[in-house]
């Protein structure tokens, strides 16, 4: 059986899907699934394989464009698809009308999820609300064991103790300031003989720099790594300390301590990644509430 799953993809969402592609391959065995996301300039690929498991078969990039539309059509026509599983996160029902419309055109028989009405965001993450497309009944603590991967044995790319960070993030309007990370690193730099990893992606190289000024040997700049020197370099970290991006997804597939830094522009729990490690930090007021003083007491107990 040939599956599309849809879903325009930032790292952080295709890694929330894990789990909701593991549970179609174990309802569809021997299936083969593509993934369908529009391109995204700030991120070259999204990885088909993680550790030592396949998460999906293919993956089509698409255009946006009335040209690139068209051309998609006539792909996945091609292609023939038994069937189509929304996992696009839309609010309003005309553009999921609009999904549903398209993929008619594209000649494919089945499709799921794309009049699903989300539940309360405070009961259920994102994560476990793609799952419950799938399998209604589904029960939110099974996601731990659909999240879980093969992972391979391998050794760290950095040597010694280290921390990493992530200042950067697209999904919300509000990122931890500048000057919150560089009061923090100060007082953990004072505290601690561990080095401190940035990572994020190229674009978000430049403003880490001011944050390596603090310490050049100890504060090391790793922005613009590939995929699979990111998910090393977390993979081996001591803890992560990050924004709502997509590195805090990362962290959640090897259970790492991470703190988590959100504002409150989205639903209470919508991103809240599925990991018992995870310590969020979601104040009433927003981000501009967290003081780098909060996180470095929360640092004390965590390594």
């Amino acid at each position: 059986m040939k599956i599309l799953c849809f879903r325009n993809s930032k790292l952080g969402d295709f890694l929330i899907s894990i789990g909701t592609l593991n549970l179609i391959k174990k309802k569809n065995p021997r299936c083969e699934i593509t993934y369908l996301t529009d391109r995204n300039k700030n991120l070259k690929y999204l990885p088909k394989e993680i550790e030592n498991q396949k998460i999906v078969n293919n993956i089509i990039y698409y255009d946006y464009s009335f040209k690139g539309l068209i051309g998609l059509i006539i792909e996945l026509r091609k292609k023939k698809f038994d069937k189509v599983i929304n996992l696009q996160d839309e609010k309003f029902f005309s553009k999921k009308l609009r999904n549903y419309i398209f993929f008619s055109f594209c000649k494919i028989p089945k499709k799921i999820g794309f009049f699903y009405k989300n539940k309360s965001y405070r009961l259920f993450s994102e994560t476990v609300q793609l799952a419950k497309r799938i399998d209604r009944n589904f029960k939110a603590s099974k996601i731990y064991e659909l999240n879980k991967l093969k992972i391979k044995k391998e050794k760290a790319i950095l040597s010694g103790d280290y921390i990493t960070i992530s200042h950067g993030g697209y999904s919300s309007p509000r990122l931890w300031d500048m000057n919150n990370w560089k009061i923090l690193l100060r007082l953990f730099i004072n505290n601690y003989n561990y080095k401190v990893i940035i990572l994020g992606s190229k674009s978000e190289k430049e403003a880490a720099n001011s944050l390596t000024q603090i310490n050049r040997k100890m504060i090391l700049n790793k922005c613009g790594t590939d995929l699979k020197e990111l998910f090393n370099n977390i993979k081996f970290s001591k803890l992560h300390i990050t924004n709502d991006n997509g590195t805090m997804h990362v962290s959640t597939i090897y259970n790492k301590k991470v703190i988590c830094l959100f504002d409150n522009n989205h639903p209470y729990g919508k991103w809240f990644p599925e990991n018992k490690n995870a310590l969020i930090l979601r104040p009433k007021n927003g981000i501009c509430e967290t003081t780098p003083y909060l996180v470095f007491n929360k640092i004390k107990n965590l390594i």
